[in-house]
């Protein structure tokens, strides 16, 4: 963990921080690596060793779950996903039980368009949460159908208190769900050891507690087709911002560009959809319905929302479009 005086969030990220203004004073600034990516949090009106150990407990909060909710590895979901694999079931922590049960009840409110069986797709595809190397190659069509079927129509998945089973082979990939947790979590910590106001900035996804000084936190939303910004959001107490885009993690194989938003009714990248941006309370959802949508593309985008509960939302399109909901129409401010 670095702790530094800094304003805002760095402006590289899909949603980034604003710079605080020059008459509050600076909150402090710290960086942590987890979750495949730089997790950043501003933290204001304390002094500094509350939040220099609200930060230390954050930090080992969020090294437990990097590894436990990764879809391979030593932690508990790699582990779920060996015996799942295996033809197994599976005993989940209270923990990733909820978070299972979460993701099972937004993959019935997507249509399927969110679905954790699709963990064994992701990994042909190259994007399984421990790969080190980009692909060079799509995987070919028959493979690509061929496991699609076998997981995601043949792998019933079955939550029966805390025990997880599915008729078929099957690998859990909860990486769409986890991080919008994670930041709910997180919340929870810093509010836990004193920290009444503090914004926790992850990738692309933001959650902000209390206020800075006399105002809202402020962040801005990522244009996924080119550098800059499309406006600005303010976040009340205890809301997230939450982007998904084709640009956070893809290959070119072939003069093709293929990204990580695999299409569950195709085993393929999603298309149509650059980008998505949801804000709203639950984080968790907001992570899991920015994905769906991204999936569900344009055309799918008005009506999804409304079944997914979710009011605040902007989607982009690959040609340029934009399509958004009124509230975010509202929310949206000019860069």
């Amino acid at each position: 963990m670095r702790a530094c005086r800094g304003r805002g969030a760095a402006a590289l990220l899909a949603l980034s921080a604003l710079a605080a203004c020059q008459s509050e004073p600076a909150p402090r600034h710290y960086v942590i690596a987890a979750f495949g990516t730089i997790v950043q949090v501003d933290i204001a009106g304390v002094p500094p060793a509350t939040a220099d150990a609200a930060m230390a407990e954050l930090e080992r909060l969020y090294q437990r779950l990097d590894r436990d909710w990764r879809s391979f590895g030593p932690g508990e979901l790699g582990r779920v996903n060996d015996q799942l694999a295996a033809g197994q079931a599976a005993r989940l922590t209270p923990e990733l039980q909820h978070l299972v049960e979460r993701a099972l009840e937004i993959r019935e409110r997507s249509g399927g368009l969110f679905d954790p069986r699709i963990g064994s797709l992701v990994a042909l595809w190259g994007f399984a949460d421990m790969a080190h190397e980009t692909p060079d190659t799509a995987p070919d069509a028959a493979t690509v159908e061929t496991t699609r079927v076998t997981t995601l129509r043949n792998a019933q998945l079955r939550l029966t208190g805390d025990v997880v089973s599915a008729s078929a082979p099957v690998r859990l990939e909860l990486a769409g769900i986890a991080k919008g947790a994670a930041l709910a979590a997180g919340a929870d910590t810093l509010r836990r050891m004193g920290v009444a106001d503090a914004l926790i900035v992850a990738g692309g996804d933001v959650l902000a507690i209390g206020r800075h000084g006399q105002r809202a936190w402020r962040v801005g939303v990522r244009n996924p087709l080119q550098p800059g910004i499309l406006g600005t959001v303010e976040l009340g107490d205890g809301e997230a911002a939450v982007s998904s885009g084709n640009y956070e993690r893809s290959f070119e194989a072939d003069g093709q560009r293929y990204h990580h938003l695999i299409d569950p009714r195709t085993g393929r990248p999603a298309r149509g959809a650059a980008g998505v941006t949801v804000v709203g309370r639950d984080a968790a959802l907001a992570n899991a319905a920015a994905a769906a949508l991204l999936i569900g593309g344009p055309q799918q985008f008005s009506a999804l929302a409304r079944n997914l509960g979710v009011d605040c939302a902007l989607l982009v399109a690959e040609d340029g479009t934009r399509d958004s909901t009124p509230c975010m129409r509202e929310r949206l401010l000019p860069p």
